[in-house]
């Protein structure tokens, strides 16, 4: 009777072990499987649009529009980049930057107005922090001033 019972702890354990191999040795499979997690291009849309009014005089681009601080301790900068290139690409790199360590979470609007020379032709692009956004320029009225300018945007 011991022996029996030897020898069913023995035949458990076996299978135990072999369910605990084989079920390790299936995950291991399906991980080597598995394409590797890269960033590659992607077809899809920024997710962060700026729109703002657009206005080309004497060989300089006016733009001047407003976007969502996401809180009022948030400073809004930018910077120019223009390649020499023929037409010029223009690269407007947004930033957001804050010196508060706590600051209530309320969405700020803060108005901007960047100018800088180039060809009428030049393509105009933005990033925000690095990433890409969605830069929808409006073609300002003859003689209007950006720099008391309103957005209505329907939407």
């Amino acid at each position: 009777m011991k022996q029996s019972y030897v020898i069913a702890i023995v035949v458990f354990l076996l299978v135990l072990a072999g369910i605990v191999f084989f079920g390790l040795s299936g995950e291991k499979d399906m991980t080597q499987d598995q394409m590797p997690i890269t960033e590659e291009p992607t077809d899809e849309r920024p997710a962060t649009t700026i729109t703002a009014k657009h206005q080309y005089k004497d060989g300089t681009h006016i733009i001047a529009g407003e976007t969502d601080m996401p809180t009022p301790c948030h400073l809004l900068e930018w910077r120019t980049d223009i390649a020499e290139s023929l037409p010029e690409q223009v690269m407007i790199d947004f930033s957001l930057t804050t010196q508060a360590e706590t600051c209530l979470q309320v969405i700020t609007p803060a108005r901007f107005k960047i100018e800088f020379q180039a060809s009428e032709e030049a393509s105009i692009e933005a990033m925000l922090n690095g990433r890409p956004i969605v830069l929808n320029l409006i073609e300002a009225d003859p003689g209007e001033d950006l720099d008391d300018f309103e957005l209505f945007i329907k939407g």
